[in-house]
């Protein structure tokens, strides 16, 4: 038995997160009245939980250098907290983002399924770069991975490190409230945004941000790049989230 930490690799979720830290700030601001005022005062993070039954989120990130690929990371989860309850992420990594140093990846590819069985206790199963491991789990265990599929981070009734950005919207929308846009049937909440910065090495960075909500605060779809351009490097990062999709069975480790 190998025990695992419950907080899987989040270092694929680092480089957007950072991102929503420099765009949206803590400083809460009054939302101008109005249908994005409305819309946005509908988030609630129990209701959007009570909401997705199941869900799947495709997240990669890709390091360009001069125009080519150096490195990329693309990790795909499902959940299911409807019947089958379990939680599922398949990892897949190349190029400069594979390594054994700090921040790097030390398998090409990794997957993790966790579930409960019909007698309440838990089973769990790693298979890296094909090698097979049981991970010591229990029934606690995997209602966690579930929840970290909508937050990692809970502080002070805030929700942030998953795929629910209601908390963050409700907080910043104030204040960027430009930056937001409804669709025509009031379905869907837009945030668009371009920046310009320096980091620690006076180099600039461009960065173009882009995420679509639902009423329920839940992500759609979000595209974020940025580009140090005296390096000629773009570090660019997309999600792609589907919810309440029909899972007739369990999904199986792809050995």
């Amino acid at each position: 038995m190998v025990k695992q930490s419950i907080h899987m690799h989040r270092s694929l979720l680092v480089f957007f997160f950072g991102v929503m830290v420099m765009l949206l700030s803590s400083c809460t601001v009054k939302i101008p009245e109005g249908d994005i005022k409305d819309f946005v005062e509908q988030f609630d993070y129990d209701l959007a939980y009570q909401w997705v039954q199941t869900g799947k989120s495709v997240i990669t990130v890709t390091y360009s250098v001069e125009g080519k690929e150096d490195g990329k990371v693309c990790s795909t989860t499902l959940i299911d907290k409807s019947g089958l309850e379990y939680h599922y992420m398949n990892t897949d990594v190349s190029g400069s983002y594979y390594g054994t140093t700090s921040g790097k990846y030390n398998y090409f590819n990794q997957q993790i399924l966790s579930y409960m069985n019909e007698d309440e206790t838990a089973s769990a199963f790693q298979l890296t770069d094909g090698a097979l491991e049981d991970i010591s789990y229990r029934p606690e265990d995997v209602t966690i991975s579930v929840h970290n599929f909508f937050y990692t981070e809970l502080e002070a009734g805030y929700h942030r490190g998953g795929v629910y950005y209601g908390d963050y919207i409700l907080a910043n929308c104030g204040r960027y409230y430009s930056c937001f846009s409804l669709n025509e049937a009031k379905t869907e909440l837009t945030y668009q945004v371009n920046t310009s910065t320096k980091n620690s090495d006076g180099d600039e960075i461009l960065t173009l941000h882009h995420f679509v909500v639902n009423e329920y605060g839940m992500i759609l779809s979000l595209s974020s790049k940025s580009i140090i351009i005296e390096k000629d490097i773009i570090i660019e990062t997309t999600i792609a989230c589907e919810y309440n999709l029909l899972f007739d069975k369990k999904v199986e480790l792809i050995i």
